[in-house]
Parts: C-alpha cells; structure tokens; sequence
C-alpha cells in the first residue's frame, strides 16, 4: 500500500466511524469530570482501547490511559494525545451542577478526536513503519488546588498536573514525538 493509499484508507475508516467518534466526544460533553478525577472519561477511553484490541496501561498519573498500536516494524513512536479533565465553570450551561465543571475547553473533542485517530490507525496497524501511541492525560487545568495537594501530601501525586505526573512517571520516555489538537471557539 502507498502512502498515499495509507492516508486515504485511515481517512475513510474514521469516516465510517464518524458517528461514534460524534457519540463518544458528546457523551464525555455532557459527564465532564475535573483533574484527577476523571475515572468515567477514562473507562471510556479504556473501553475505546479494548473495542479496538489496543492494549493499555491505566491509571496513569492516577487516571491516565496509554494504548500502543504496534505497527510492522520497530521505527518512531509517534504519540496522539488528548486531555480528560474539564474545568469549573458553574455559568456554563452544560455544567454539572454539583461540581461546576464542564467542558468549555473542548477536551472532550481531544479525546474523541484521538480515539477517532485511533480508529483509523488500528486496522491500518500492519502497514505502519513505527508504533502509534494514544494518551489520554488527566489534570491538564489548574483547578482544586486545595484537593491536589491533598494527594500530593498523601503521596499519590508529586505534582499539580497530570502531564508532568507522566514525564514523572516515564510515560513518555519511550515517546518520539507526540502532538494533539486544541479547539478554538470562532465567533460568527
């Protein structure tokens, strides 16, 4: 298969996956959950991973998942990543109203958008020249500090975010590169 063949058919299979990827970033919109607390977003992920016989390593950093698609050959590892949290915005109209939290940050897009990347690549897996990595990473926002240093005096933390818990924890030390999409409300 060319690249070009390569690009094309991921592209189709994450059109043919489109409305459960729709599903997936709408479901997670509407259970936002804060940093270091996202256990219903990452058993989403998990069970996304599984669906697409991807293993995985979870609570990363407490609540982090790490899936590794390997592909034919030993080569980069490329990392896909997306971020779990939401943030405290009580005015929000989709905001939990226990918690305040909700995603006006669009991470629920990052993480469907990396299960939709995975979605195209799983299949594809046998054509790769290298591995794909899929993260998802809790405690991106700087929220409840009260809460996080909580954890970090018991121990279960060192530090506020989720991102340097994996540089931390080496999640990403067998990591060539990683990239990942942030959204951006456009006005009218």
């Amino acid at each position: 298969m060319t690249k070009e063949e390569l690009k094309g058919r991921c592209a189709a299979l994450i059109d043919e996956n489109r409305d459960r990827i729709i599903a997936l970033g709408e479901d997670i919109f509407a259970h936002p959950e804060l940093g270091f607390k996202e256990e219903r977003t990452s058993a989403l992920v998990r069970e996304t991973l599984d669906s697409l016989h991807i293993p995985h390593q979870d609570h990363l950093a407490l609540t982090g998942v790490k899936g590794s698609l390997k592909g034919r050959e030993s080569g980069p590892r490329v990392m896909v990543m997306g971020e779990l949290d939401a943030v405290i915005c009580p005015l929000h109209p989709q905001a939990d109203p226990n918690t305040g939290a909700a995603h006006s940050c669009g991470h629920n897009s990052q993480i469907a958008s990396m299960l939709g990347a995975a979605m195209g690549l799983a299949p594809l897996a046998a054509e790769l020249d290298g591995d794909v990595v899929f993260a998802a990473v809790p405690a991106e926002e700087y929220v409840e500090l009260e809460y996080r240093e909580r954890l970090r005096q018991e121990g279960k933390i060192h530090f506020m975010g989720g991102k340097q818990e994996f540089i931390r924890q080496g999640v990403l030390d067998d990591v060539d590169m990683g990239m990942m999409i942030h959204s951006h409300a456009g006005v009218g």
